[in-house]
């Protein structure tokens, strides 16, 4: 296969040329635009009967008109004192004016604002300081979109450049916007700039490692040129998969991140390969023409093996329940595939075409008549010599070596296997960001829980909420709801305002009025009406939980697990609500619970497909099982240690009000998925020049040789590798910073660690345990037989005290010897 293509791109380069000029020009015409498919919103794709899907579609059926998604909470805050009659009618004039605007653009999605003059929820919009003399008022405008969804940040866009459009607020009256919309557009900002900022930064770091490592312009830019290329061909082929119908596939947008990345590390790293292999070929006198297809036929089976490694470990991703894990995985492996076949085809093609002038301003590897040509074909690798020494260092002292390296790295791995995932959207965002001000502004003033309260929605079709029977169910459940440890308050039918209602005893005539028109508000907003015959009382009723704690924070999850508990168990025999049809929880704080439900499961799911699929490449590539577990339990080893260790930095790096909650859920998931990969990735590459050297010098001497002749170009594709994960620092979501720290660290574990040490040590442990101990075991026995011998020769002795020779003994019957040695003994 790899003479055919070396002879293809030799002899026919054009019509490798043309093939590739063709397949793009399609993609360009048919494919659709990338900005047009690409999907942010996590809460669509769960099962339909996780709570928050229930939940939603209980509220759309019970209380079409409340069955918000998402909502903009506009705070109105005057930090020197209390509110004046003045301020809050200008908040509702000014309510009433984003109301009339988001009626005339139905995209918006506006489905109806409350302020403090609504029925029923009105007095608890307004809060006092909990430590100052300031009040604040809140205007909650419900969305049709869930937060993360690009509908939702293209209506907030608009809405925020409405706001910038408003005259200036009265003299020392200040506001400010948050909300779970806020939140999902933040976040989406957050992200479409990281991703513009990590491309910039991958690219300037290839380019500036490229020319450190050859100082080669032109061979500098054959690997940038293929994988910019393979790049830009991805991302439409990615795009055109949404075009095939029985497909179904869904484009992530913060797939583009992993495109942009994996392809510039791995993708640079097979050219470096091909392009090494190729010098030492040239190196060892070949001409051009033979070293290019050399370097093809010798390097193109363990590129293509260690790509498949993080093709298939990637693919494995396609088995998930959550769809932005799901579609992100294969798409990811279509790309590292059309940037392999690039590495094999345009790569050779411009090194064919460019000839001996690629190395300028040096001259091309050449052999010297009459040298070495190992000696001289190590020169020509980068940081030969360090290599050199490391891997006699490695081969001497085996044991050693491996107990001091699993010594360093046992301790960071026991902290990485014991962190927890955070989950919380609020943290994953810089302080200045809109929503993140906001959420700040709330919590002096309300429960910070207000900007996203959940909502308990319960249908029980043999319960008439609208009678006192029913009424008192509600009070009973409202009472275990206000228990739960985290709950800040309940708003329900017996509690309208999320306050404890006065016995009629303790009302006068005025209060009892009031409160019939409370109670018949709260009729309308806590139980709903059947659509189809709006004199008969419906089943549905809602209660409005507000959390303690940021609604996205892991505290507010459990909460939220305990809400569930509780309803469940008051829908059971003998609870107030027994009986009940369905009890869902809507808003976002079930959305993100539901949210870390599935990628659970699908973490473990992965984690054994994953390494089982690599554990398979790597058997049916290297045909030692063993050695093979080996190496996935290094990378494993190191994966753990990297998330350790970024356990520990961020931490560390940790100041903000809210206790620290963890690494992001993102981070181990996917700096598992694509450690492992990448990091087998590695370690084919260099077995695979193991095995090459081992038939000739057998396992020692091949191991030391395959280092010190893969250890420049592996170190130089790590660290390759690690600077494309490090651009990811520069992005502006907390995630991502994480994410890109842990896979840049891991992959550099890997690359001067994993690699070089504990996988040639272990060769040479192994080698001498499965070959030199048997042997030595043979020796010893032969010795031990021929020691048995000459004692019998000289020790036997016979009846009359002469000794016996050799040869007599050897002739003597058993029984015989034994009564020579024993005479012997005797005397």
């Amino acid at each position: 296969m790899f003479r055919f293509l070396a002879g293809l791109v030799q002899r026919r380069s054009w019509v490798v040329l043309l093939l590739w000029i063709s397949a793009t020009a399609l993609l360009f015409l048919y494919a659709p635009r990338w900005e047009d498919v690409t999907k942010d919103d996590d809460v669509r794709f769960f099962p339909r009967d996780y709570p928050s899907v229930v939940g939603q579609e209980l509220l759309e059926r019970g209380f079409p008109r409340d069955a918000s998604s998402s909502q903009v909470v506009f705070i109105f805050e005057r930090p020197a004192g209390p509110l004046s009659p003045e301020d809050l009618a200008y908040v509702e004039k000014q309510a009433s004016e984003f109301y009339k605007w988001s009626e005339a653009d139905p995209t918006l999605g506006v489905k109806k604002i409350d302020t403090h003059r609504s029925p029923v929820i009105g007095p608890r919009l307004i809060g006092k300081a909990h430590d100052g003399p300031g009040q604040a008022v809140l205007s909650i405008a419900a969305l049709n979109g869930t937060y993360l969804s690009r509908k939702t940040r293209i209506a907030v866009d608009k809405i925020l450049d409405y706001l910038h459009e408003q005259p200036p607020l009265p003299e020392g009256l200040t506001r400010s916007v948050s909300g779970s919309a806020l939140v999902g557009h933040d976040m989406n900002t957050a992200a479409n700039e990281s991703i513009e900022n990590t491309t910039t930064a991958t690219i300037v770091l290839v380019i500036a490692i490229l020319l450190i490592v050859y100082r080669s312009p032109l061979l500098a830019m054959v690997p940038l040129v293929t994988i910019a290329f393979s790049v830009v061909v991805s991302m439409k082929a990615i795009a055109a998969l949404t075009a095939i119908p029985f497909l179904s596939f869904q484009v992530i947008n913060i797939t583009r991140v992993f495109v942009v990345v994996v392809l510039f590390g791995a993708g640079t790293d097979y050219c470096l390969f091909l392009i090494a292999r190729y010098r030492e070929e040239l190196a060892r006198g070949r001409t051009r023409e033979d070293a290019l297809r050399e370097a093809i036929e010798q390097v193109g089976g363990a590129l293509v093996a260690s790509a498949g490694t993080v093709i298939v470990g990637l693919g494995m991703l396609y088995f998930s329940s959550f769809a932005k894990i799901r579609y992100t995985g294969p798409a990811i492996a279509m790309s590292l595939s059309i940037a392999l076949l690039a590495a094999l085809t345009l790569a050779p093609m411009l090194l064919r075409w460019l000839g001996g002038v690629i190395f300028w301003p040096f001259r091309p590897p050449h052999h010297t008549p009459g040298a070495d040509r190992e000696a001289e074909s190590l020169q020509e690798m980068p940081m030969t010599g360090f290599w050199v020494g490391v891997s006699s260092l490695v081969v001497r002292h085996p044991v050693w070596i491996l107990t001091l390296s699993l010594a360093a790295l046992l301790p960071l791995a026991v902290i990485g296997a014991r962190t927890t995932s955070n989950y919380s959207q609020l943290a994953d965002l810089s302080p200045d960001r809109p929503s993140v001000v906001g959420a700040s502004v709330i919590r002096r003033y309300f429960a910070v829980g207000e900007l996203s309260p959940t909502i308990a929605v319960v249908e029980n079709p043999k319960v008439d909420f609208r009678t006192p029977e029913g009424r008192e169910k509600v009070t009973e459940v409202t009472r275990r709801l206000l228990a739960v440890p985290g709950v800040a308050e309940v708003r329900s039918l017996s509690q309208p305002t999320g306050k404890t209602p006065m016995l009629d005893s303790e009302m006068n005539f005025l209060q009892k009025m009031a409160d019939r028109a409370l109670r018949a508000a709260a009729d309308g907003r806590y139980v709903s009406i059947k659509p189809q015959d709006r004199n008969a009382p419906n089943h549905i009723t809602r209660f409005d939980i507000v959390f303690e704690t940021d609604p996205f924070s892991r505290a507010s999850l459990t909460s939220l697990s305990r809400v569930g508990d509780t309803l469940d168990a008051a829908s059971k025999p003998g609870g107030p609500i027994q009986g009940a049809s369905a009890v869902g929880l809507a808003g976002s704080t079930s959305a993100v619970n539901d949210l870390m439900r599935v990628t659970t499961g699908d973490e473990r799911r992965m984690y054994f497909l994953v390494t089982f699929g690599v554990y398979i490449i790597l058997v049916a590539l290297l045909r030692r099982p063993g050695t093979c577990l080996y190496l996935i339990l290094t990378v494993v080893l190191g994966y753990l240690a990297s998330l350790g260790i970024t356990e520990l930095v961020f931490k560390g790096m940790h100041h903000g009000t809210e206790p620290w909650g963890g690494l992001d859920w993102t981070v181990g998931f996917f700096l598992f998925v694509i450690l492992v990969a990448v990091g087998e990735d590695y370690n084919i590459l260099l077995m695979a020049r193991v095995i090459e050297e081992e038939a000739k010098h057998g396992a020692v001497e091949g191991t030391r040789r395959a280092v010190a002749h893969t250890g420049g170009i592996i170190s130089s594709c790590g660290l390759i590798m690690a600077g494309t994960f490090g651009s990811m620092l520069t992005g502006s979501l907390t995630s991502l910073r994480e994410l890109g720290f842990s896979l840049g660290l891991g992959v550099l574990l890997d690359t001067f660690l994993v690699r070089p040490i504990l996988v040639p040590a272990f060769v040479v442990v192994a080698d001498k345990l499965w070959n030199e101990a048997p042997n030595a075991a043979k020796v010893k026995a032969k010795q031990q037989a021929e020691k048995d011998e000459r004692t019998a020769a000289t020790f036997a002795a016979s009846a009359n005290g002469k000794l016996v020779e050799e040869d007599e003994v050897r002739s003597m019957a058993p029984d015989a010897v034994d009564s020579c040695l024993g005479q012997f003994y005797e005397e």
